[in-house]
C-alpha cells in the first residue's frame, strides 16, 4: 500500500507539472505576442503622429487638390503657406534621382516632395529592418501593406527608390508582404504612370491592374 500510495503521489506531482510547464509555456507565449504587437503599434504611432510622413503619404495618395503642409515643412515656401497645390507634375520632377541642385529653386514644392518622400521611405525601411529581425510580423502591423501596394504601382518614384539605397528595403517588404497572410495580400493598384514627358527610369518593382481603394481617414 504504501509504495502504491507514493506511486500515486508521484504521478500527480508530474502531473500538476506538466501543467503547470503547460501554462508558464503559454503566459511566456501569450506575453510574447503582446510585446510584438505592442512594438508594432508604437511603429504606426510613429507614422500616424509625425506630420511630414502622412503628408508624404497623401502625396501618394491624391491626384491633385490642395495639401496642408506640416509646420517643420512651412520655412520652404516663400510666404510660410500651410497650404500647396498637390501638382503630379511637380511631384514626378520632385523625385527625379538625377534633379540638380539649381532645378529645387524653380518650385518651392519640389524640396517639399522631395524631403517628405525621403522621410516616408526612411520610416518604411526601419519598418523592414525590424520586420527581418522578427521583432514583430506582417500580421501584427498589416497597415503597412497598404503602402507597400501604392508604392508598387507608383512607378514614378521607383527611380528615387533605387538612386538613394532604398530598393533593398522596400523589396523585402513586397516579398513579405505578398506571400505571408495580411489584410493587404492581394491588393494591387492601378499602375500610376508619370506625365508623358517625365518617363521612368528603372523601375523597382513591377504591378497588374486590377482593382483601387483608399484609406477612409486619408479620403481628399
Amino acid at each position: 500500500m504504501p509504495t502504491d500510495a507514493a506511486t500515486a503521489i508521484a504521478y500527480v506531482g508530474a502531473f500538476v507539472g506538466l501543467v503547470g510547464g503547460g501554462v508558464s509555456l503559454f503566459n511566456m507565449r501569450k506575453a510574447l505576442l503582446w510585446k510584438r504587437a505592442e512594438l508594432a503599434n508604437t511603429y504606426m504611432k510613429d507614422f500616424n503622429s509625425n506630420p511630414e510622413l502622412v503628408f508624404a503619404g497623401r502625396c501618394l495618395d491624391w491626384m491633385g487638390g490642395k495639401l496642408i503642409l506640416p509646420e517643420s515643412l512651412r520655412p520652404y515656401m516663400p510666404d510660410g503657406s500651410s497650404i500647396i497645390v498637390h501638382d503630379r507634375a511637380v511631384f514626378a520632377r520632385a523625385v527625379d534621382p538625377f534633379l540638380q541642385l539649381g532645378e529645387m529653386e524653380e518650385d518651392p514644392r519640389i524640396q517639399i516632395y522631395r524631403t517628405s518622400l525621403d522621410a516616408f521611405l526612411t520610416w518604411l525601411s526601419l519598418v523592414a529592418s525590424a520586420l527581418d529581425r522578427k521583432l514583430f510580423l506582417v500580421e501584427d502591423i498589416q497597415d503597412v501593406g497598404y503602402w507597400v501596394a501604392k508604392i508598387e504601382s507608383e512607378v514614378v518614384i521607383h527611380p528615387f527608390i533605387v538612386g538613394y539605397g532604398y530598393k533593398g528595403n522596400i523589396e523585402k517588404l513586397i516579398r513579405l508582404y505578398r506571400e505571408n497572410e495580411s489584410t493587404y495580400k492581394k491588393w494591387v493598384f492601378p499602375v500610376n504612370p508619370p506625365p508623358k514627358n517625365e518617363p521612368p527610369k528603372e523601375p523597382a518593382t513591377r504591378s497588374s491592374s486590377r482593382r483601387r481603394r483608399r484609406r477612409p481617414s486619408d479620403q481628399p
